[in-house]
C-alpha cells in the first residue's frame, strides 16, 4: 500500500506544466507522502505489538531460555521492517528464520513474511517475488513436517492415504496464505511502475516540446541573422562604393555626381524597407507580414545592374531553363548571387570583370561566379559568416557550396541546388 515515487509530479522543465491527474483518494496520496511514517506504523503493528506477547508465550510452556531469542528477533524484524523499501528480501529471510522459533517466533515470523512478500513484488521484480514466495511456502512446509514427524505415519498401510491428504492439505494452506500478499504486491507494483512509465512518458514528451520549440527559436533566429547579413552587408557596399565614386567625380567636377548620390539614396531606401519588413515580423509574430514578392529570374538580373550601377564590371549568363519562380529556390538564388557580388564589391573592387553564370539543367540549378583576383585587393576583414549563411541556404535545398581560389588566379563560387520537390 506505499510507494516512494509520487504519483502526481510537480511542473515539468521548460515553459509549460504537466499536467497529471492526481491519485484517487485522500488516504493514496498520503500514503505517498509520508512513506517513513507509513514503515513505521508497519513495523509497529507487525513487530511490536506481537513481541510485547513473547513473555506470555514463553512462560505458558515454560520456554523461558526462548525469550532472549525472540527479542532479538523481533529487534532485527523491526530494523528490517523500516527499511523494507531497499532489502525486502532481507526482511523475508530474517522473517523465515525467526518462523522456524518455536512457540515464541512463529507469529512473528507470519506477519513479517506477509510484509516482506507485499514489499518484494512492490519494490522489486516480480520474478524475485515468485522466488521469495516459493522460498517461504518450502521452508513453512518443511517446518511442519519436521514438527510433526511423530504424529505423521508414512507406512504402507491402509492410513497412509489419510497421512498424504494431510500433508498435500498443509502444503495447499501454506501456500493459500503466502500467495495472498506475493498477489497483492505484483497488482500494487505493476500498477505502481505502469504510473511511473507514464510520468516518464509524459516529462520525456514535456522536454522534447520544450526542445522542438528553442530549436524552432534557433532556426529562425539564424534565419532572421541570414537575412539581415544579406540585406546589410549589400546595401551598405554598394552604398560605400558609389558614395566613394560620387565623391570622386564631385572632386573631378563631373555632373555625375548628382545621379550618384541619387543611386546612393535609393539602395538605402529600399535595404531600409527590406529592414522593416523583417523587424515587422518580429515585432508581430501572429499577423501576417507585409513581404515583398520573392525574387525570380529578372530580379536577378535586376541585382546583376545594381552592381554595374556600382562600377563592378558583371556579365551574366543564363543557360537552360529558366529559375523557377517564387519559393525557397528563387529566394536562395538571389541571396547567394548577392552575397557573391557582394564579397567581389568588397574584397576585389578594382577586378577586370566578373562572370555570372546560372544553367538549369534536369532539375539542378548551378551558380557559378567567377572573378578576377587583383594585387590592389583590401585585405579581408569579413568574419565568414557570408559563406557559412550561403551554405546553409544551400544545405535546405539538398545543394552544396564550393569557394575560393583556382590555379588561374581567379576566384570562384561554385553552388548546386536541387528544384526537385519544390513549389
Amino acid at each position: 500500500m506505499t510507494g516512494t515515487t509520487p504519483a502526481s509530479p510537480g511542473p515539468a522543465q521548460g515553459s509549460g506544466e504537466l499536467a497529471l491527474p492526481r491519485p484517487p483518494g485522500f488516504f493514496r496520496r498520503w500514503i505517498d507522502r509520508h512513506p517513513r511514517t507509513v514503515d513505521i506504523v508497519i513495523a509497529t503493528v507487525t513487530v511490536l505489538i506481537p513481541a510485547a506477547l513473547i513473555p506470555i508465550m514463553a512462560a505458558t510452556v515454560s520456554e523461558w531460555p526462548l525469550l532472549p531469542v525472540g527479542f532479538v528477533c523481533a529487534a532485527a524484524l523491526f530494523a528490517a521492517t523500516l527499511l523494507r523499501r531497499r532489502i525486502p528480501f532481507v526482511l523475508l529471510v530474517i522473517a523465515i528464520i525467526t518462523g522456524a522459533i518455536p512457540v515464541v517466533g512463529e507469529p512473528l515470523g507470519v506477519l513479517s513474511a506477509w510484509v516482506a512478500l507485499y514489499s518484494l513484488a512492490v519494490f522489486a521484480r516480480s520474478k524475485q517475488a515468485w522466488i521469495g514466495f516459493a522460498l517461504t511456502t518450502l521452508v513453512w512446509f518443511v517446518t511442519f513436517l519436521i514438527d510433526n514427524t511423530d504424529s505423521l505415519d508414512f507406512a504402507p498401510d491402509a492410513a497412509a492415504p489419510a497421512v498424504w491428504i494431510q500433508v498435500v492439505a498443509f502444503f495447499l494452506q501454506a501456500a493459500s496464505a503466502f500467495i495472498v500478499p506475493t498477489l497483492v504486491g505484483l497488482w500494487v507494483g505493476g500498477r505502481r511502475r505502469y504510473e511511473r512509465a507514464l510520468i516518464a512518458r509524459a516529462e520525456d514528451l514535456a522536454r522534447e516540446r520544450d526542445q522542438r520549440a528553442q530549436l524552432a527559436v534557433s532556426e529562425e533566429r539564424t534565419r532572421i541573422a541570414r537575412e539581415m547579413h544579406d540585406i546589410v552587408s549589400h546595401s551598405l557596399t554598394v552604398m560605400i562604393t558609389l558614395s566613394e565614386g560620387a565623391a570622386a567625380q564631385a572632386e573631378a567636377g563631373s555632373d555625375r555626381a548628382p545621379a550618384a548620390m541619387r543611386r546612393v539614396a535609393d539602395t538605402g531606401r529600399d535595404s531600409l524597407a527590406e529592414m522593416r519588413r523583417l523587424l515587422g515580423v518580429l515585432r508581430a509574430p501572429d499577423a501576417p507580414a507585409e513581404l515583398a514578392p520573392l525574387p525570380v529570374n529578372g530580379s536577378i538580373q535586376t541585382l546583376v545592374s545594381q552592381f554595374r550601377d556600382a562600377g563592378l564590371p558583371v556579365r551574366w549568363h543564363g543557360e537552360g531553363d529558366p529559375i523557377p519562380s517564387g519559393g525557397g529556390v528563387a529566394l536562395t538564388t538571389y541571396r547567394i548571387v548577392q552575397e557573391s557580388l557582394t564579397n567581389v564589391l568588397r574584397h576585389a573592387p578594382h577586378t577586370r570583370h566578373v562572370d555570372v553564370t546560372a544553367t538549369n539543367i534536369d532539375g539542378t540549378i548551378t551558380l557559378t561566379i567567377d572573378n578576377e583576383t587583383t594585387a590592389a585587393s583590401p585585405p579581408a576583414d569579413g568574419t565568414g559568416r557570408g559563406l557559412v549563411g550561403m551554405r546553409e541556404r544551400a544545405a535546405l535545398h539538398d545543394g552544396t557550396v564550393e569557394a575560393g581560389p583556382r590555379p588561374d588566379g581567379r576566384w570562384r563560387v561554385r553552388v548546386t541546388l536541387s528544384t526537385k520537390g519544390t513549389t
